[in-house]
């Protein structure tokens, strides 16, 4: 009986170790992008709210805080909070914004068997000719919560009205590449704005969505990426600027 007793005990403690393993996780959409806008990056979309990893470390925004970005440091673990409206100006200060007038959709399957949407976006000029502006891939149905989605489709550029969740993004759009182009409205050509090079479906531990909690707070974006504990100090500068001695 004591034995019964003591594999029931052990059932049950896997059982609740097993849901607690559960009730820890979340269902992740995992993209790899290539591209302008987010070089070499991979994005990470759930219910929690979606992850930037880039070459300079990564940025969080959660639905419940709308309103902020943070980007953070894993190099000296610190992280900025920064509106996030000021993070948006700041990553699409080069692009105009995309201007359609008409839109075609079709069905499209990528090498690695994902199924999207092609979206093709036309402009209609002043005497009724029409050109390809935009060409974006998008995929439906993810099941991702509606404002997930929608500042998703934000950093994109792209009104999420229109769109599903884009993971591509060609478009002939003005670009300002120098001061100069800036009087004229930037020069016109294709863009890659995002080349998906993966997608993939991950059950993920939530804590790998979240802010650390051993990140200290930077005063500001320079002590974010030049200090060493959050606020920038003279001898951060010394290191940064003067090159060692051989």
């Amino acid at each position: 009986m004591k034995q019964v007793m003591t594999i029931l005990g052990v059932i049950a403690a896997l059982v609740l170790s097993n849901h607690a393993a559960i009730a820890g996780s979340q269902k992740v959409l995992c993209l790899t992008l290539d591209g302008d806008l987010l070089n070499a990056a991979e994005i990470l979309l759930s219910n929690k709210g979606l992850k930037i990893k880039g070459r300079l470390g990564f940025v969080c925004w959660f639905p419940e805080k709308p309103s902020i970005i943070y980007m953070a440091n894993p190099e000296n673990h610190t992280y900025f909070a920064q509106p996030a409206a000021d993070y948006l100006r700041d990553l699409r200060e080069d692009y105009h914004t995309l201007k359609y007038t008409r839109l075609e959709r079709k069905t499209r399957v990528l090498l690695d068997g994902t199924k999207v949407e092609m979206v093709t976006a036309f402009l209609s000029g002043p005497k009724g000719q029409e050109m390809k502006v935009a060409e974006v891939t998008c995929l439906k149905n993810t099941g991702l919560p509606p404002a997930v989605n929608r500042m998703w489709c934000t950093i994109l550029g792209l009104p999420e009205k229109d769109f599903s969740l884009p993971i591509g993004s060609f478009q002939n759009a003005s670009k300002v590449w120098r001061p100069e182009e800036a009087l004229n409205g930037g020069r016109k050509g294709w863009i890659v704005v995002a080349l998906p090079k993966r997608v993939a479906r991950k059950t993920m531990d939530e804590r790998l969505l979240e802010l650390p909690s051993n990140y200290r707070k930077a005063k500001d974006k320079a002590s974010l990426y030049l200090s060493s504990d959050g606020n920038l100090s003279e001898k951060d500068l010394e290191d940064f600027f003067i090159s060692p001695k051989n």
